[in-house]
């Protein structure tokens, strides 16, 4: 009898333990599961993740050194760019990340999760080049930000607002010299009516010579701006405009993104001209190793040359200069009175007193077209002169400018000040003036020529090179699983 409870019990601790194994596998193999599932998901988290930062970190070296810009060139170790590329690495890092195995020196090591990508396609990216330049702006306005702020901005600023309250740039002191002597050439004296000698012949009548006072400055006028003004040999660099980004057909991205900050208050312009001073040459601070000389003037003017950018540029600068003289001159008594006084002196010679208001026109004329060369031959030299004049600041006496020749803005004699704009300065006016698509595109042209003169750079294009990427992932795992995921990684 004893026997037999004994062999009862032993029976029940066997049924016990087979039903609670039927409830403790499947609960461990859930468990198991759930761990699969969990380890998967996390170990594409963090393959993505750390896909996405190694394109990230393969930005344009290049790029980043000259321009402080962070982007992908998608082009890599190609002639071409093209996505694909940057799918391929993406792929490849995720697969790094996946394959544990890979990296194990063990043969038929296996993991848990049996994953595998199945398809990485880039749906979207913002090209540097999209909607005519405006990422590549927003890279460089981003860049100023977090080097100076806003507030770096403010004096330039006020500058320009001051220039355009003055009217400065309404001015036009070549029309106003060749109208002003056009209506003194025009003058015509009528010969005196039946005027007889004293036998009462009819006398030989000649009209009086007009003395000429401008005579002199529009001599130097016909030499041409660039002759004045420079003393230093002119870089004759050129380009063939169909090679850089303003010209050529680009490959079209998508655009900016739609949680990127905006970048269109004037303030970030003024951010995005600063940029362009800072990074770009000019002629009185030429950058070494550029392709051309004058890259800030090429920004301004969009000439094909060296030469024709300096030009233009150096004719804008004595029309700035001209229409910030003119606002002095117009207000300062002594140098209205002396144009006065000389034009009453020449009417009075001519004994046609109704000529003086002509000849006062044509002597402020021509001695503020004087004083603005002498300016820009100063600006050109390195000196530095004020936006609005004071009486103290004016350089060119009346009888000097009227006569002022070349040989004598060789050798300079202005008014040294240390205070007042240097060329630097007046080129981030006429930046200003100039329309924000054309600064960004011809600052894509210049990032381009320099950085291709770089070796192993040579084909390299901003349209190749992307700030943001919209990424689709589907992935798969050999224990019956597949993932979709949609991200975005970008720069700033």
């Amino acid at each position: 009898m004893q026997a037999r409870k004994q062999n009862g019990c032993r029976g029940a601790v066997s049924v016990y333990l087979v039903l609670m194994l039927a409830v403790m596998i499947p609960l461990t193999l859930t468990m198991i599961e759930a761990a699969r599932i969990s380890t998967i998901r996390l170990t594409l988290e963090c393959a993505m993740d750390l896909a996405e930062d190694s394109v990230l970190a393969e930005y344009n070296r290049e790029l980043f050194r000259q321009y402080d810009l962070l982007m992908i060139d998608t082009a890599y170790e190609h002639e071409r760019g093209s996505v694909g590329y940057l799918a391929e690495h993406l792929e490849g890092y995720a697969d790094y990340t996946i394959h544990p195995s890979k990296r194990i020196l063990q043969p038929g090591a296996r993991d848990l999760t049996g994953l595998s990508a199945d398809t990485i396609e880039i749906t979207k990216v913002s090209r540097a080049t999209d909607e005519d330049g405006a990422v590549f702006r927003y890279m460089a306005v981003s860049y100023m930000l977090e080097k100076y702020g806003i507030a770096y901005v403010q004096d330039i600023q006020d500058l320009a607002h001051t220039t355009e309250a003055e009217g400065i740039y309404d001015s036009d002191i070549d029309s106003d010299l060749s109208d002003a002597q056009g209506n003194v050439d025009a003058i015509h004296v009528e010969p005196p009516e039946d005027e007889c000698d004293e036998d009462g012949n009819p006398v030989d009548w000649e009209e009086p010579e007009k003395d000429d006072p401008a005579g002199g400055v529009l001599a130097l006028r016909s030499r041409g701006i660039l002759s004045l003004v420079c003393k230093e040999e002119i870089s004759g660099q050129t380009i063939r405009p169909e090679q850089y980004a303003s010209h050529r057909s680009l490959v079209v991205g998508d655009g900016m993104c739609e949680d990127w900050e905006e970048r269109n208050s004037l303030a970030e312009q003024f951010l995005f001209s600063e940029y362009i001073m800072e990074k770009c040459g000019c002629y009185t601070t030429p950058k070494e190793n550029s392709h051309l000389r004058y890259e800030v003037e090429y920004i301004v003017a969009g000439k094909d040359s060296d030469t024709e950018n300096l030009r233009s540029v150096a004719h804008r600068l004595l029309l700035l200069r001209g229409g910030a003289n003119t606002v002095h001159f117009m207000r300062d008594t002594q140098l209205k009175n002396q144009a006065k006084g000389m034009a009453k002196f020449l009417s009075f010679v001519l004994a046609f007193p109704e000529f003086e208001e002509l000849f006062e026109i044509l002597i402020d004329a021509a001695w503020i077209y004087a004083e603005s060369v002498y300016d820009v031959r100063l600006l050109f030299d390195g000196e530095k002169i004020p936006l609005i004049k004071e009486h103290s600041d004016w350089n060119l006496g009346l009888e000097n400018a009227l006569s002022l020749t070349a040989s004598e803005l060789d050798h300079p004699n202005g008014k040294e000040s240390q205070k007042g704009l240097s060329y630097a300065d007046y080129l981030r006016l006429m930046l200003y003036v100039t329309p924000l698509s054309d600064r960004t595109a011809r600052c894509m042209d210049i990032v381009e020529m320099d950085i291709r003169k770089i070796e192993g750079y040579e084909n390299f294009r901003l349209d190749d090179c992307v700030a943001a990427a919209t990424v689709q992932y589907i992935f798969y795992s050999s224990y019956g699983y597949s993932f979709f995921a949609e991200r975005r990684f970008r720069y700033m």
